[in-house]
């Protein structure tokens, strides 16, 4: 069995790319969890990480999210919901953006209620609720949502009352999600709610080619027929399922950025 340490520092190194700790970690699911759930844990948490599990932390929470470990989905959501800062300054930009939805997909297999909570949370940054989002629409592509649930979720969210302002960038992902779910029925809602300036606020013009875009999306999601290709082409890839993952994730880790 590996030295815990050994571990840490060997994934902690900015300057090499560190495939036979990643495969052995890979191979290893009981060490991986005993090392990286409760580094996850303590973030969730709020507590301070040493710099070790810090630099660290990138490659852990993507080793416990393709191992599927019990457990990790709670602990992943108590960190984006509860320290979202943390999270952020975990991840970097490109990791919020990138692949932390993919995490997502990973882990929220049944937890479409939760994914949907994270989401509406209006007190988070928008980067983290459109995860939630592309994780939620991921779902119910894989039929794990109720159709007839799935629109009148969409449907809702633009007319409760704690719905985002017109200018809030998460509206570009609620078109994405009706459009990749195909869902025509909300054509018209989504229309009137371009046109009244209720959503994609900020330019008319970019509003107008969202709102083109959203339409060949909906064409597109409407005739593709094969689903894998169609979830590999939009994007709905949980991580460790794509070409050269763990070698993007190694450079995008923003713990080596930092050690740089």
């Amino acid at each position: 069995m590996l030295d815990r340490r050994d571990i840490l520092e060997n994934l902690a190194d900015p300057e090499t790319y560190p495939a036979k700790m990643l495969a052995y970690c890979l191979k290893n699911p009981d060490r991986s969890a005993a090392i990286f759930l409760p580094i996850l844990g303590k973030a969730a948490n709020g507590t301070d990480l040493d710099a070790l599990e810090q630099r660290s932390f990138y490659l852990g929470l993507h080793i416990l999210a393709v191992l599927q470990i019990p457990n990790t989905f709670d602990s992943v959501y108590r960190l984006a919901t509860q320290q979202p800062l943390i999270l952020a300054d975990l991840l970097g930009e490109v990791g919020l953006g990138e692949t932390f939805p993919r995490v997502l997909m990973c882990l929220g297999r049944g937890k479409a209620g939760d994914l949907w909570e994270g989401f509406q949370n209006s007190t988070l940054d928008f980067m983290i609720r459109d995860a939630f989002l592309r994780a939620w629409t991921y779902e119910a592509l894989q039929g794990r949502v109720n159709a007839v649930s799935a629109e009148r979720n969409l449907r809702g969210f633009l007319k409760s009352e704690n719905a985002p302002s017109p200018d809030d960038p998460i509206w570009s992902g609620w078109l994405i999600a009706i459009a990749d779910l195909g869902y025509s029925e909300l054509v018209s809602v989504a229309r009137d709610a371009v046109a009244s300036g209720r959503i994609l606020a900020e330019d008319e013009n970019v509003a107008a080619k969202e709102f083109e875009g959203f339409e060949t999306a909906l064409g597109e999601a409407q005739s593709d027929t094969d689903l894998p290709e169609f979830l590999k082409a939009r994007g709905y890839i949980p991580f460790g399922e794509g070409d050269g993952d763990w070698g993007n994730c190694f450079v995008n880790s923003p713990q080596s950025h930092k050690m740089r």
